[in-house]
């Protein structure tokens, strides 16, 4: 979920500056050593990216190496004509639709015309993130307790409830839902956005119906997420937690160990994708960036920053579309318009669109 008017902007004032700040950083890959088994938040007070290295403790760090080419931000496209959008979510032949984040009105978004076109609306509810199926159907995340449910639109703007909650319970705060390639629906539910860690991560059958707890144990404000190419991982944003995290998918589907893959102190990232070469790129609501991240060789980049707010601000989710799906698309919870990035130096990851 964005995250407004809750942090400063980021005080770097240049790409070098940033640069500087940021060869403190330690990245590393590690286990649930990060997750505390008090079920309290681990502490952010640090200026470094932090990981556990693994069983034994401590740190391994990782110098931050500035190679990619930052992104010029008078080379952004404006997608006008949508309301505040929280999320994006991509059709299978690379078409690209956004939801006003507090009117809840549902846009396709014309990547020739670069404008959003209405055509199919929740009644006012909000929206946070959303998935495409096979036949142009989304599938919207509606948040508001005790209500919390996701909600399915056709094409033609129909709606009918998918999943209203665990069996015998509800969700507290539905999120972000991704598909796997069998059609099961994996869903973060963020919780009491609180100092309490109340989230969990559900997993929906193909059709609809009752969520099961997939993850058994609570995790920390899950938000945007997304399966990797191999789907071995379901990976997700821990907003108050300052990080990103993964659980392993077992071979029968069920959910295996809990990792932090990169901690971010400072920072309050929101969504993330993947694109084809096994990188994740992660919107951050503030700092005003996006970042990629290097899972294999642990290299963290940035891809844009702006300190000034102008050029992306509220840039909370991801996503690439197109149907080369070359094009970057980041949504803005602050100002009523999408950011589209021609020619990123990357092309997404296929996500799945299952027949349903």
């Amino acid at each position: 979920m964005g995250v407004w008017l809750l942090s400063k902007l980021f005080p770097a004032t240049s790409r070098r500056s940033f640069a500087k700040w940021m060869t403190g950083f330690a990245i590393g890959l590690g286990t649930n050593d990060g997750l505390r088994a008090d079920n309290k938040k681990t502490s952010s007070s640090s200026s470094m990216l932090e990981i556990p290295k693994g069983k034994g403790g401590g740190m391994k760090p990782l110098m931050h190496r500035d190679t990619m080419e930052l992104y010029d931000l008078r080379d952004i496209t404006y997608i006008q004509g949508v309301d505040h959008n929280e999320s994006l979510s991509i059709g299978p032949k690379g078409e690209a639709y956004t939801c006003g984040f507090n009117t809840g009105r549902l846009f396709r978004l014309d990547l020739d015309t670069n404008k959003g076109q209405a055509f199919a609306s929740t009644g006012g509810r909000r929206v946070l993130g959303q998935v495409v199926d096979a036949d142009g159907n989304l599938y919207c995340a509606e948040p508001e307790g005790p209500d919390s449910k996701i909600v399915r639109i056709t094409p033609e703007g129909k709606s009918s409830i998918y999943s209203s909650g665990p069996k015998g319970g509800n969700f507290m705060s539905a999120n972000t839902p991704a598909f796997d390639r069998h059609g099961n629906m994996y869903l973060s539910d963020t919780g009491s956005w609180s100092q309490t860690i109340d989230g969990h991560i559900y997993k929906i059958p193909p059709g609809g119906g009752a969520a099961e707890l997939w993850f058994r144990e609570p995790v920390d404000t899950p938000n945007g997420i997304a399966i990797d190419g191999e789907e071995k991982f379901l990976y997700f944003v821990e907003t108050w937690g300052n990080s990103i995290a993964r659980i392993a998918i077992k071979k029968d589907g069920s959910a295996g160990d809990f990792e932090r893959v990169v901690h971010m102190p400072k920072h309050v990232p929101d969504g993330i994708a993947f694109d084809d070469q096994g990188r994740l790129w992660i919107a951050c609501d503030r700092p005003d960036a996006i970042y990629v991240f290097d899972i294999k060789t642990r290299r963290f980049e940035v891809f844009v920053e702006d300190w000034q707010g102008g050029g992306i601000r509220g840039a909370d989710h991801v996503a690439f579309a197109g149907p080369q799906r070359d094009i970057l698309l980041a949504s803005s919870v602050d100002r009523p318009r999408v950011h589209r990035f021609n020619h990123p130096g990357a092309r997404g990851l296929r996500l799945n669109n299952p027949r349903l």
